[in-house]
């Protein structure tokens, strides 16, 4: 059985799977069973998040707790100028019965997130998070792409509802640790040559995970306490 949860740019579809039930295919749309060093997302440049409007990506989602699994749709849509944080795109992420919408910028070597919508799935809006100084989603700086290279990440989360009233401010402090460069990583698309990057959260909550990244393709694997994340598909927007 399927549910498809339809937003503004984004959709997540959840799978129930039968104890011992098959797998959902994994051949990952337009570029699966082509291996890693074969896929072609179409995307221009070598970086390991190659973050530009119209860019596309598809995960297989798996909790590690019962085995279900969902599809996550995440797409990279027009600049605007933004008052506050000035000319940024706009990332929509497709979730259960809804969609985030972050505001992103990639400055130098750094993509940076400034600020995420939750809205439900009506488009509601549910609740903005600010981030100050901005999260950063990926640093490819000389000094942070050497193996065992580690460094904090401080900021602060302003959570806001929906008619901007500020309801909790949280103080975040992220330990980041290189883990690989060009190390050995899969997903159904195939096994790819990846940046393993590990991400501790020390304050602002107890959390651990680890992201695999390709040159010129993006993130390949996201590992949490209970869930997995695997590309299963990449492309321009509209391909």
């Amino acid at each position: 059985m399927s549910k498809v949860v339809s937003g503004c740019g984004a959709f997540l579809t959840i799978a129930l799977l039968a104890a011992c039930g098959g797998d959902d295919g994994g051949d990952g749309g337009d570029g699966g069973g082509d291996g890693g060093d074969g896929v072609d997302c179409g995307f221009e440049g070598d970086d390991y998040l190659p973050y530009a409007v119209g860019h596309t990506w598809t995960y297989r989602l798996t909790d590690l707790d019962d085995g279900e699994r969902a599809t996550k749709d995440q797409v990279i849509e027009p600049e605007m100028n933004h008052p506050d944080y000035g000319p940024v795109v706009v990332q929509v992420t497709g979730k259960l019965n809804g969609e985030t919408i972050s505001l992103a910028r990639k400055e130098g070597d750094r993509v940076l997130r400034f600020q995420q919508e939750d809205r439900d799935a009506t488009g509601a809006l549910e609740r903005t998070t600010i981030y100050e100084p901005p999260q950063i989603r990926i640093d490819e700086s000389s000094e942070h792409l050497e193996v065992g290279a580690e460094w904090d990440e401080a900021y602060t989360e302003i959570v806001l509802d929906p008619d901007g009233v500020e309801l909790m401010r949280l103080d975040t402090l992220d330990h980041m640790e290189i883990l690989g460069i060009d190390d050995p990583c899969d997903s159904p698309m195939g096994e790819f040559s990846c940046l393993r990057v590990r991400r501790t959260r020390l304050e602002g909550g107890v959390a651990e995970k680890e992201f695999h990244f390709a040159r010129g393709i993006g993130k390949i694997r996201e590992v949490g306490s209970n869930q997995l994340e695997e590309l299963t598909a990449c492309a321009p927007l509209g391909e």
